[in-house]
């Protein structure tokens, strides 16, 4: 029996409910389907900032997913950080003008407000990454 820990996958979004089912349907499912560990800030206990928390959790994480949906400045921001750390980052968009023409070419799924869509090509994102080939 091996005890190698599960992927760390750490998760930026807007806080909006609107992006609840998105979440826990189509990016925390594919992510246990895939065979990694995935966590929102929101969902944690700590008692450092927010900022120094998400900071944190970024540069320990193994891959960052981000939903880019709506452009929201707080995810724009926290994946400029990622990036600056060299994490692998995936975006995720409902609509493909929400990913900047500077970042067209980093990993991204246009999910079209479709969660099974989302859930499928994420898992196998997520797969490729978990065996190490991403």
């Amino acid at each position: 029996m091996t005890t190698i820990p599960k992927k760390f996958c750490f998760i930026l979004m807007p806080f909006d409910n609107d992006f609840d089912d998105i979440y826990k349907l189509g990016i925390k499912q594919s992510c246990i389907d895939a065979g990694a560990y995935c966590e929102r800030v929101d969902e944690q206990i700590f008692n450092e900032s927010i900022l120094e928390r998400i900071y944190n959790q970024i540069s320990k994480a193994d891959i960052v997913i981000a939903d880019m949906t709506g452009r929201n400045s707080n995810v724009f921001y926290e994946v400029g950080y990622a990036h600056a750390l060299g994490k692998t980052t995936i975006l995720l968009t409902k609509n493909s003008e929400d990913i900047p023409f500077d970042l067209k070419h980093y990993p991204h799924i246009i999910y079209n407000n479709k969660i099974t869509q989302l859930k499928e090509e994420l898992t196998a994102y997520r797969a490729d990454f978990v065996e190490g080939s991403l």
